[in-house]
């Protein structure tokens, strides 16, 4: 069977026919995967790019940590080796002249964090003056001893007007491998 000639107007779209189809396939199967290729490398890249900055961040806050720990370790090199948190607030208590309106004081368990432990000592004064309190207060808030207050609770003493009832949680930051007061 012999073919038809096809005239130029045929030809021209079987031309054109076959063209579009070259183009599809082109396009379908080598540039799109080109550039969704493209795009998911440039969202790794961004993905990648913020991690890098989290780990600087993460970097730089390890360091800050160290340059505490550090100067932790320079104040407690200072301080007295037989510091005791317990004999500090007694010490200061007299001071302040509150010894003999102390309740009680309570040393709890050390809790130790890295090379470094925390002491605590919850105590209760009754019937202090607040001129006392604040003094009492100055000296035993010691930033140079590493010693804070970490909770305190005030109120009004129902016995003796004019006088509060407080109770103080101290913690101090001492040398892990010291001993437990």
């Amino acid at each position: 069977m012999k073919q038809p000639k096809l005239n130029q107007r045929e030809k021209v779209a079987v031309g054109l026919g076959g063209g579009v189809v070259v183009l599809f396939v082109l396009l379908q199967f080598i540039v799109f995967p080109l550039v969704d290729g493209r795009a998911k490398l440039t969202k790794r890249l961004a993905g990648r790019e913020k991690a890098v900055a989290e780990m600087r961040l993460l970097q730089e806050r390890h360091r800050q940590i160290g340059r505490q720990a550090g100067s932790l370790t320079a104040v407690l090199a200072q301080r007295d080796p037989a510091f005791s948190l317990f004999s500090f607030l007694e010490e200061k208590a007299a001071a302040s002249e509150v010894k003999d309106l102390i309740a009680y004081m309570k040393p709890s368990e050390s809790t130790e964090q890295g090379p470094f432990r925390q002491s605590q000592v919850e105590m209760k004064l009754q019937g202090v003056g607040l001129g006392h309190l604040v003094a009492f207060l100055e000296q035993v808030e010691a930033p140079g001893q590493l010693v804070g207050i970490d909770k305190i609770t005030i109120q009004e003493n129902t016995k003796e007007g004019g006088t509060l009832d407080v109770t103080l949680l101290m913690v101090s930051v001492d040398q892990a491998t010291a001993a437990s007061p």
